[in-house]
């Protein structure tokens, strides 16, 4: 049965990916400022003193440009991006893209500083907010990654922290997408048109 759950997993993965493969780069551009301008707007990300943000792989949604865009603001947000540590993922601090390297598949990462660590204290210290990539969303807040999980188990160990799928409208599947026990829900799910909360 689990055999057949991650085979089922997989095809639906792979259908919403080659339709998120199939854009071109401007019109991803384009499509994630839309969402960028969505993302704003929540009071949760207008508040949060410390970001938790994805570097974007592929045809991903993207936020290499928010994070330049928010390294300017004035009042800056304080920015960590993942590091793939063998079955988890830990956030660490940048001060700058300069900060990051290619890493774990070529995606970048910064360095492994423990001064820069994202800690359960920082946590609690300040009002954080976490964006998450995603192969396929739902319009119950169900997500699929990429099979690996790093994200739930992140969610988890960090329970509580409010957080945001970003993702284009053709990622949004219409019926409830494959999970089981270790998959964890996002609180809302922004993409170029509207906010599923």
């Amino acid at each position: 049965m689990e055999n057949r759950n991650v085979v089922h997993k997989q095809s639906v993965r792979s259908k919403y990916l080659s339709c998120r493969d199939s854009m071109s780069q401007s019109e991803r551009l384009t499509k994630s400022m839309l969402i960028w301008e969505l993302l704003k707007k929540e009071k949760e990300f207008q508040e949060a003193e410390i970001l938790l943000v994805y570097m974007d792989y592929r045809s991903e949604v993207m936020t290499t440009g928010l994070v330049e865009e928010l390294f300017l603001a004035e009042n800056r947000k304080r920015i960590f991006a993942p590091v793939v540590e063998g079955m988890d993922i830990a956030f660490y601090e940048i001060e700058s893209l300069s900060d990051l390297h290619k890493g774990y598949q070529s995606i970048r990462e910064p360095e492994s500083d423990p001064e820069k660590l994202f800690t359960e204290k920082l946590m609690k210290e300040n009002k954080c907010f976490l964006l998450l990539p995603g192969s396929v969303y739902d319009r119950q807040l169900g997500r699929m990654g990429y099979g690996k999980g790093f994200y739930d188990r992140f969610l988890r160990k960090f329970e509580g922290i409010p957080n945001a799928g970003l993702a284009f409208s053709c990622q949004i599947a219409p019926v409830p997408v494959p999970s089981d026990s270790r998959d964890v829900k996002v609180e809302r799910v922004i993409t170029e048109n509207e906010v599923i909360r």
